[in-house]
């Protein structure tokens, strides 16, 4: 599959779909609206833009939604995009930025050591 890039809003709606598996629009533009104040139109218009990128099939009668990508499919391609963009494609750039930062706790290196070990045993 061709790596995906969502924006924000587009994001949102996928969300959703993720949580919800295949919901009717008027649903999602509903649900939308009253946890983002959206305007139906705006839902209606997300929705056009993500079938456009392949990321969601909508099926009549009704106008049902059900995602064709996996959240861990743009997980992958996001975190690939961001690697390129802002650490020139490399991991060790973007590992020692995030070690770096005040917020890594004792607890997260442990979980992140127990990680790298298992990819070794992978290897």
């Amino acid at each position: 599959m061709e790596p995906i890039k969502l924006f924000d809003a587009e994001l949102t709606v996928m969300q959703y779909l993720w949580e919800n598996g295949r919901v009717m629009a008027t649903r999602i533009a509903e649900d939308l609206m009253a946890q983002y104040g959206w305007k139906k139109s705006t839902t209606y218009i997300v929705l056009k833009r993500l079938e456009g990128k392949g990321a969601i099939r909508r099926q009549n009668p009704k106008y049902w939604v059900e995602p064709l990508v996996s959240r861990s499919q743009v997980q992958h391609s996001e975190t690939s995009s961001l690697l390129d963009k802002m650490f020139g494609g490399s991991f060790t750039s973007l590992f020692a930025n995030f070690l770096s930062s005040e917020q890594v706790s004792a607890g997260t290196l442990e979980e992140l050591q127990a990680l790298l070990d298992e990819k070794k045993k992978e290897q």
